[in-house]
């Protein structure tokens, strides 16, 4: 995974935190192997896969990729065994995310664009917890370049000239060496 989709990763979160609030006690941004009751309502955000593919030619100029970033929303609660026929708060708040990250300015100009979205909802049995989840993946799009990282600066030339070669050293034609200094700022 690349750091720049941590930070998209990171900015999901932070919004997220913020638009949210106290209404998922526990916020994660590592995949949840087991969830005890004491840690819902959760919210996980999660990257499931980040693609790259070549933006243009290769090897035409400097690396640079166009990125496919998966980014996942996984918002868990309780629910009791006798309620499960009650559409649980989840299903609001889970709806209110795209607002929350859609509409901010500083979300939307981390990425080029999104290009789906993906919204899954189910029931699961954890040890003797009923548990009410909701999916949502967003596959968001960014490039990256990677100039070159030149060590040459290029400030200074040295030339010399090929004479006195075997025909004109008798004519005393002079070897010549010169320095340049390059001013970069002209």
């Amino acid at each position: 995974m690349s750091h720049y989709a941590s930070t998209v990763q990171l900015k999901a979160m932070e919004l997220a935190q913020a638009g949210f609030g106290a209404r998922f006690k526990t916020y994660r941004l590592t995949p949840m192997l087991q969830v005890q009751p004491g840690d819902l309502p959760i919210l996980g955000v999660y990257i499931l896969r980040e693609q790259r593919a070549q933006d243009g030619h290769a090897n035409h100029a400097e690396p640079h990729f166009k990125h496919t970033l998966t980014l996942g929303f996984s918002g868990g609660v309780h629910v009791e065994t006798d309620k499960q026929e009650q559409i649980p708060p989840l299903e609001e708040w889970m709806s209110e995310l795209d607002d929350i990250l859609l509409s901010d300015p500083d979300f939307v100009s981390l990425t080029e664009g999104v290009a789906a979205m993906d919204r899954v909802g189910q029931f699961a049995k954890v040890g003797e917890t009923t548990l009410y989840e909701i999916r949502v993946e967003m596959v968001l799009e960014f490039s990256s370049r990677f100039p070159p990282k030149v060590v040459d600066d290029f400030n200074t030339v040295v030339v010399t000239t090929q004479f006195p070669d075997e025909e004109h050293a008798e004519g005393g034609t002079p070897q010549i060496t010169r320095v340049y200094e390059l001013d970069q700022n002209s």
